[in-house]
């Protein structure tokens, strides 16, 4: 008997233990994400200014590229993946081998490039999409990047400096599950 209490103690144990592995990260997942805000308090970029990169200007040799929190490009990546919200644009739609099957319906798929600007104070203005697919994810990827954190500025000789991004964001070609029917049992006859 005594055995068998400790052997359940290690299970609820292991069990604890895998589930805090899981759910954790999840909570702490993101707390990275404001890691500058501080570093530049009050800060409020109003000033007209050169930008580096992108359409503007060409970027200086010497020039510290803005930092996403948490990482650099690893974690903006991430970020920008994580939180998309496919809207439903239908792609294809598959007719189905098997009588009283759905249909395989697919989402578009593509690459929607956005241009962002971060001002000397870290801050993501100015998105603009410069490649759209379609409306709907033109609008989801400007969502995500007028979300985006406080960034660490640029800088070039230690000053802070404006530098525009190109970023990408992919949407893949993948299923739209069907929505589940309801069905009500209080209104159908076979119920009494």
């Amino acid at each position: 008997m005594k055995k068998d209490v400790n052997l359940l103690k290690r299970g609820i144990g292991a069990f604890m233990v895998l589930l805090c592995l899981n759910i954790l990260p999840s909570f702490a997942q993101y707390e990275y994400l404001s890691q500058f805000e501080e570093l530049y308090g009050d800060c409020i970029d109003d000033e007209e200014s050169t930008i580096y990169g992108g359409k503007f200007n060409k970027m200086p040799k010497d020039i510290r590229l803005p930092e996403f929190p948490g990482g650099g490009d690893v974690q903006f990546t991430r970020y920008v993946h994580d939180n998309i919200e496919y809207p439903d644009v239908v792609d294809s739609v598959i007719p189905s081998q098997v009588p009283g099957q759905e249909d395989i319906v697919y989402r578009a798929k593509g690459v929607v490039i956005v241009q962002i600007v971060i001002d000397r104070c870290g801050r993501a203005t100015r998105q603009e999409v410069v490649q759209s697919v379609n409306e709907a994810y033109d609008n989801e990827a400007l969502r995500i990047m007028q979300s985006l954190p406080v960034f660490r500025a640029a800088a070039s000789n230690g000053d802070r400096v404006k530098v525009a991004l190109l970023v990408p964001v992919h949407f893949t070609r993948n299923r739209l599950k069907p929505e589940k029917q309801e069905y009500d049992y209080y209104d159908s006859e076979d119920y009494y």
